[in-house]
């Protein structure tokens, strides 16, 4: 006897070779539930191919701290808006405001999504996964997290498997085993703080949510993906002695609090991969440390990345505490730092840096293909030796062998900082290869605005 699919499957498959008849591709798209005790945004709307995403509203307290006058001017509300979904194929996404819209950036701009605004809907297409940051009029700014479909989904506990299935959970803090698994499932929200130490294979992964930081130590094939990290307070992301151990795809935004809200912080790690992440952060979106005398920074990967620096934040910063061993073979590749913004100890936050507070030698580092949008507050860029006392009282450290490649900086009027602190802590061998300011190529220290002191050596200008 003939088997015959069953009728729904049928229909599916035949709208699937009328999709790809008509647009050469097969739509999939995947919503998540709406984890409870959360708000909904009071002002955007999303529908992809007219199917409703949920909008969160996380609504946040800003400080109004005045760098000039060092007086808190009391508090005042800040916000971010966040839809999340995974896809495949050509889509095309509708945003509604609650008012006319009458101005809008699509972020990264290096993404050049061209879009279509009518009255107070924003509408535009893409056919990759993005990590897109959207701002329209003077609203709370959209983050759209557009995932590809989530591989090998866990359905409940099992031996080894900590499950957060839809809704919210409060299990207080959980404290990780070797050859652990936690998973949060889209839907959920856990608050808790994950901490371990010692430990073999652990893995963190879901496209849910966690409100609260990760703080591991001392341990060996960490794995955290898909999960969307919230925190108040503290580091967000801790990872101290974490070798060969990776972050992939996760989303962080760090609020309320006034200092300290990093985003992911590798300390004295090795063979540590950052990819395709996303960090709004009150403080440096991502911070490669060496604290411990007894142990390196080695191997360090930042690739595919959209950062916010949203307050006191660099997107990407080697320091401040480099009072530990050497720092070396760091890799940034393929990121775009939307803001970087906020005053601190070296007079303001840059779009990246290297700031050696203490007295390790930071060698073999390379920035390539980033781009640095327009809101960056005080500097593009800042390579400086320090005294080594701003974060301890060690001595100062040392600085060479930086290559910047195809990196494009938005702000002609923001200055590059490069100096060293004596003699025997310099800044040196620095290459600019095929660089931009405002557009226009870099070929000389005279083609922007360079702050070099006389403790700095070697600094090269290439097409």
């Amino acid at each position: 006897m003939k088997k015959f699919l069953p009728l729904t499957k049928t229909i599916v498959i035949l709208i699937c070779i009328f999709e790809v008849f008509l647009n050469s591709s097969c739509k999939t798209i995947i919503t998540y539930p709406t984890p409870p005790g959360l708000q909904t945004s009071p002002d955007l709307k999303l529908r992809v191919n007219n199917k409703p995403v949920w909008v969160e509203r996380i609504a946040t307290k800003l400080d109004t701290f005045d760098y000039t006058t060092g007086l808190y001017g009391g508090m005042k509300m800040e916000a971010m808006d966040a839809a999340a979904f995974s896809f495949e194929g050509k889509i095309n996404l509708k945003i509604t405001s609650g008012e006319k819209i009458e101005k809008f950036v699509i972020r990264p701009k290096s993404r050049n999504i061209k879009a279509v605004v009518k009255n107070n809907e924003l509408s535009f297409s893409i056919d990759t996964p993005q990590k897109l940051y959207i701002e329209i009029n003077d609203l709370p700014h959209l983050a759209v997290f557009a995932d590809a479909p989530e591989k090998n989904i866990i359905t409940g506990a099992g031996e080894g498997i900590i499950y957060f299935g839809p809704g919210e959970h409060k299990p207080g803090k959980i404290e990780l085993s070797s050859n652990q698994t936690i998973y949060i499932e889209a839907g959920s929200i856990v608050y808790s703080n994950i901490t371990g130490k010692d430990l073999k294979n652990v893995t963190i992964r879901g496209r849910g949510m966690l409100q609260g930081n990760v703080s591991i130590s001392g341990t060996h094939n960490l794995n955290v993906s898909d999960i969307f990290i919230r925190n108040t307070k503290g580091w967000t992301n801790t990872l101290t002695d974490c070798n060969y151990s990776s972050y992939r795809n996760v989303k962080v935004y760090g609020y309320e609090g006034i200092w300290g809200l990093d985003g992911i912080n590798p300390v004295s790690s090795k063979n540590f991969t950052i990819d395709n992440c996303f960090m709004r952060c009150r403080d440096d979106c991502v911070a490669i440390k060496s604290m411990n005398p007894e142990l390196s920074v080695d191997s360090v990967s930042v690739t595919n990345c959209v950062m916010v620096g949203w307050s006191c934040s660099d997107g990407v910063t080697l320091g401040f505490e480099l009072n530990g061993g050497p720092v070396q073979n760091v890799m940034v590749k393929n990121c775009d730092i939307l803001y970087a913004r906020g005053g601190g100890r070296t007079n303001g936050h840059s779009g990246f840096s290297i700031v050696c507070d203490g007295p390790a030698v930071v060698q073999n580092i390379l920035f390539e293909d980033i781009r640095v949008e327009d809101n960056v507050e005080f500097k593009n860029l800042e390579l400086i030796v320090t005294d080594g006392t701003l974060y301890g009282t060690d001595p100062p450290g040392h600085i060479k062998d930086v290559m910047m490649k195809n990196i494009s900086w938005e702000n002609p009027g923001k200055p590059f900082v490069i100096n060293g602190f004596s003699a025997e802590n310099m800044v040196e061998n620095i290459i600019f290869q095929g660089c931009t300011v405002g557009g226009k190529p870099i070929r000389s220290a005279n083609d922007a605005d360079f702050k070099i002191n006389e403790f700095t050596g070697n600094i090269v200008f290439l097409p």
